[in-house]
Formats: structure tokens, C-alpha cells, sequence
């Protein structure tokens, strides 16, 4: 018993980190039909921004905070860039895919170049151990899972509750409809760029700080769990790819548990594989049968 709930705990912190970068590659790919695979390599850069500002000094959680936002600003600058360029000569989803794998090389070749392929160690206390539930948890992991926490509740209640919320799954169902109903949909898609890589920046902070280490390919290998937990939630269901990240993480932490720790990737793309044949679609899929790329 203490073995599954050792894993439980283990899978909420996993989860955590996962429903926030599996809800800003939903967002995102639901809102401009770009399968932007340069998520994980933009995941390693927020990482590695937060470490090195940590390291002269800044405040890790500033630091978390800048990474995110850079990362946010980048996503932008290639949103309106290099996806919006090839959207305009008309590539479609296959076509913008390996445009994102290319984008992804360059960031994570600029990257090793930068930190000569070093694998970084965070030097910053983790708190005190919490005992809840028969769970143990660090200082540093439930400031992790309360910042997931609110960023979930943050991003449903802006996309449920709020103007921009509206013009966003307006925009998204019928980005034509939504212009000729007065929605500033060029404004809408530069925020959701913004929003989309800030969401992965944070991510990617977090799951270093939860490693307590970082190199340039930390976002590349976990990456497929993010494309997992956004295929079994179904492109668009924002909020339902935080439910999926925790059913992805507690199936992959209690098999880790039980000996097949070194199977993990496998497990989750062994789930993508399943998902895509059996309900491509997801679970929880709200819209966006587009094929046309908005970027």
C-alpha cells in the first residue's frame, strides 16, 4: 500500500506539470491547427533561462516567472514569423508539423551550442517534507501543484467566463464567422500565441525544478507524454487535458512503481498508439474539425 501511494503522490506532482503544458499545446493547436512539435525544445529554453537567472541570483520562482514570459514572447515572434509565412502559402497540417520539427532542430542545436550540451544542477533548498494522506511531499512540489492549480482554474475561467474566452472558442470553431462578427481575431491568435508558450515555458520550468536538473533535451523527452495527454483529452478539450495528464501520469507512475520504471516512455506512447487508432478524436473533444492552418 505504501508503494501505490508513494506512486499516487508521485503522479499528482507529474500531472501538475503535465496538465500545464498538455493545456497550452491544446490551446495553441486548437486555435491555429499548427502541431507545433518545437514545444519541447521551448520547454528546455524556459528551463534553462530560469536556471541561469537562478544562478546569478534571482529568486527561483522570479526566475520560473521570466523564463515563462520569455518563452511566451518567443512563441509569439515564431507565431507571427515562420508559421504565419508558410500558413500564408498555403502548407496544411502535415506540412506546418515538420515546419515545427525544423524549428525545433534550430532551437535545440542553438541551445547545445550555448550550454555545450551540459546537464545543469538547480542548487536551491526544497522545503520541508509534508505528510498528506500517506503522501509525501516537498515545499517545492506543492508550490508545483498549486501553481498548476490555479494556472487550470485561471485558463477555464478566462475561456468560460470572459469576452476573451468567447472570441477565443469563436475564433477557433470559425475564425471567417468570428471576423464577421466583429472579433479582432488577429489580436485573439497573437494572445493565444502568447498565452500558448507562456503555458510552456512555465512548464518547463517546473519540470526541471521537480528534476532538480536541466540540459537541452529535457522538453525533447518529454514531450510525448504532452502529445498523450492532449490525444486522449481530444484537441480542444483544454480543461479535460489536466484530467488526462493525471490519468497518464498515475498509469505511468504505478507501473514505474512495480518495476517497469524504464518503460515509461513506451507506456505513453503505447497509449498514443491506441488512442489514435481506437478515438482519434479524444474523449473529451469540444470542436476544431478545421484542416485550414490560422497561423
Amino acid at each position: 500500500m505504501h508503494i501505490f501511494l508513494s506512486a499516487v503522490g508521485f503522479a499528482i506532482v507529474d500531472a501538475a506539470i503535465l496538465s500545464i503544458v498538455s493545456m497550452g499545446f491544446s490551446l495553441q493547436f486548437g486555435m491555429t491547427n499548427v502541431l507545433n512539435l518545437a514545444f519541447g525544445p521551448l520547454m528546455s529554453l524556459g528551463a534553462l533561462i530560469a536556471f541561469y537567472l537562478n544562478e546569478n541570483g534571482v529568486f527561483i520562482w522570479y526566475a520560473a516567472l521570466i523564463g515563462a514570459l520569455a518563452v511566451g514572447l518567443t512563441s509569439l515572434f515564431l507565431g507571427q514569423t515562420i508559421f504565419r509565412t508558410f500558413a500564408r502559402k498555403g502548407s496544411r497540417l502535415f506540412e506546418m508539423a515538420i515546419v515545427s520539427i525544423a524549428v525545433g532542430l534550430v532551437i535545440d542545436n542553438a541551445m547545445a551550442a550555448i550550454t555545450h550540451s551540459t546537464t545543469y544542477q538547480f542548487n536551491f533548498p526544497l522545503g520541508s517534507n509534508h505528510d498528506i494522506g500517506g503522501m509525501t511531499f516537498t515545499t517545492t512540489e506543492l508550490i508545483i501543484i498549486l501553481i498548476a492549480a490555479v494556472t487550470i482554474a485561471s485558463l477555464e475561467y478566462v475561456l468560460h467566463r470572459t469576452r476573451l474566452g468567447v472570441a477565443i472558442r469563436a475564433s477557433s470553431a470559425n475564425a471567417n464567422l468570428a471576423l464577421a462578427s466583429g472579433i479582432r481575431t488577429e489580436r485573439v491568435l497573437k494572445l493565444t500565441w502568447i498565452i500558448s508558450g507562456v503555458l510552456c515555458g512555465l512548464g518547463g520550468v517546473v519540470l526541471a525544478i521537480s528534476y532538480m536538473s536541466i540540459n537541452y533535451t529535457t522538453g525533447d523527452t518529454y514531450l510525448p507524454y504532452v502529445l498523450t495527454a492532449v490525444i486522449v483529452a481530444g484537441i480542444g478539450a483544454i480543461g479535460y487535458a489536466a484530467i488526462a495528464a493525471f490519468i497518464l501520469s498515475l498509469v505511468v507512475e504505478v507501473a514505474g512503481a512495480y518495476g517497469a520504471a524504464a518503460y515509461n516512455i513506451m507506456i505513453a506512447i503505447g497509449i498514443l498508439l491506441i488512442m489514435l487508432l481506437v478515438r482519434p478524436r479524444g474523449f473529451f473533444s469540444e470542436l476544431w474539425e478545421r484542416v485550414e492552418v490560422t497561423a
